[in-house]
């Protein structure tokens, strides 16, 4: 910000704080612990008849290849990292900041949704994409997590994903069932539907419901720029249906993630000196994947902070005499 910018910003809000009555520096502004603490909300009994067996889980993840799991942990461990440095604390968070120079006083805080749904279709199986949202609820420290398979059972790489992640509570319903839940749990939660269009009549009644909706609709395109370096049978593991590429091909387009060499990610990671990103021989896309990253996604409108409420108080401190 420009001096002058700075210094009318300042003048302004010195204007408007001497026009308020000195009645106390936050009044009305209040914090009550107890409040914040309720009681840990817990899925409806009837939901029980829903549950996917444990045996079903466990036998799912036995199959599971140990470097498929070892990839989706790989995946987990490094989205961590990437969410907690940039924002280091999740749960609960209050914040207050007076400025008596410029005059005013701010407040906000921050808790998780009291519960949240991810829900696929029975042929969703991208490993990596689904544990990505579900690392996102798990940093915000969401009370109660849920996963659901709309009309089917969940493949063997989401059940897998799933018990990588520590996501217990696995249900198997229809789209009315699943409807009639959202309806009758309290906001304000948060749903994720992963699917190519199947969830769209509950994608409607979220809507209506205004329940706040993170969604995958279909596939991205993966270009894989050095496929003698990746294990094809990881990718699939972890991509499920995505669409890839192989090579550099011509008009291709512009893939979501590329998966090349270690120096090429770099490069394509890289921002010029005051200019944008390089482009080079490398395909534009937001994510670039290197050896040993196939199980890492970061959705491209997705963090912890959805699965987080937030409100935000501002006023003017009352100018002394």
């Amino acid at each position: 910000m420009r001096k002058s910018q700075q210094k009318h910003l300042e003048e302004a809000l010195r204007a408007c704080a001497s026009s308020l009555p000195d009645d106390g520096p936050c009044d009305g502004v209040e914090d009550n612990e107890a409040e914040s603490r309720e009681a840990a909300p817990q899925w409806p009994a009837q939901l029980e008849g829903f549950r996917v067996p444990d045996d079903v889980c466990a036998a799912a993840y036995e199959a599971a290849l140990p470097q498929c799991r070892a990839a989706i942990k790989t995946g987990l461990a490094l989205g961590m990292a990437h969410y907690e440095q940039e924002r280091p604390s999740g749960g609960h968070c209050r914040r207050e900041r007076r400025d008596a120079r410029l005059g005013y006083w701010q407040s906000s805080g921050r808790h998780p949704a009291p519960w949240a749904i991810l829900a696929f279709s029975p042929s969703y199986a991208a490993a990596a994409r689904l544990a990505a949202v579900a690392l996102c609820a798990q940093l915000a420290e969401i009370p109660l997590l849920g996963a659901v398979c709309v009309g089917g059972m969940p493949s063997g790489p989401v059940l897998t994903a799933l018990e990588l992640c520590g996501v217990e509570d696995i249900f198997c319903m229809d789209p009315a069932d699943l409807c009639a839940l959202l309806e009758e749990l309290p906001a304000p939660g948060r749903l994720a539907l992963l699917h190519a269009g199947e969830l769209d009549g509950i994608a409607a009644t979220a809507r209506v419901l205004a329940l706040r909706t993170f969604e995958e609709r279909g596939a991205p395109t993966l270009a894989v720029q050095r496929p003698e370096l990746f294990d094809e049978a990881v990718l699939r593991f972890c991509h499920g249906d995505a669409a890839v590429e192989r090579g550099l091909l011509p008009g291709a387009g512009r893939p979501e993630a590329i998966f090349t060499a270690e120096a090429s990610a770099r490069v394509h990671s890289k921002v010029r000196d005051g200019g944008p990103f390089r482009s080079g021989a490398v395909p534009l896309g937001r994510l670039s994947l290197s050896p040993g990253c196939e199980g890492l996604w970061l959705h491209a409108d997705l963090s912890p902070d959805f699965f987080s409420v937030f409100r935000h108080g501002f006023g003017l401190l009352p100018r002394k005499a």
